[in-house]
């Protein structure tokens, strides 16, 4: 009895080993897929036209905000404005400039939507092939190199990236 427990537990335990050896790890780095993915270059191209057309009138107005600010200036340093008149438009700058920060904002904003939503399809394909190759490869997982910290030491043999670009065509 005692040596039929002491064989299922190694038998358990043999499995359990080979359990462990069968995961199968890889890594990639996203970053250079991203990169070499060839549609990359037109949404960078269609997004720098969208960041341009939104700061142009942008920046006419910061500028026309800055002459403004500075002729207010000459004129306080000349002490021709009285100082209700200094006070009304200084306000008047102040609110302008206000609106000047939240209107950057918002574009600012707007551009990275804009991105997102170029880029979006382009992470969508590169996800759907990198999980294709997972499933082929019996990986249990594939990490991304990537990502500052996250992968410690990994196996050159086990780099998954040039085959995921392969598969992007890339």
């Amino acid at each position: 009895m005692k040596n039929s427990l002491t064989l299922l537990f190694l038998s358990i335990l043999m499995t359990s080993f080979q359990a462990v050896q069968a995961q199968k790890f890889g890594h990639i780095n996203s970053a250079q897929l991203i990169e070499a993915h060839p549609k990359v270059v037109t949404a960078n191209a269609e997004l720098e036209a969208y960041r341009k057309s939104v700061m142009d009138p942008f920046e006419a107005k910061a500028k026309a905000f800055e002459s403004k600010a500075s002729f207010f200036m000459a004129e306080v340093n000349a002490g021709t404005l009285s100082k209700v008149t200094a006070q009304t438009r200084q306000e008047e700058l102040q609110k302008e400039q206000q609106d000047l920060q939240t209107e950057q904002q918002q574009i600012e904003f707007a551009i990275l939507q804009k991105r997102e939503q170029l880029l979006q399809p382009i992470l969508t394909e590169i996800d759907s092939i990198i999980q294709a190759v997972g499933k082929e490869g019996s990986y249990s997982m594939i990490f991304d190199t990537s990502v500052t910290g996250a992968l410690l030491f990994a196996q050159d043999s086990d780099n998954l990236t040039e085959t995921i670009k392969a598969k992007l065509k890339i």
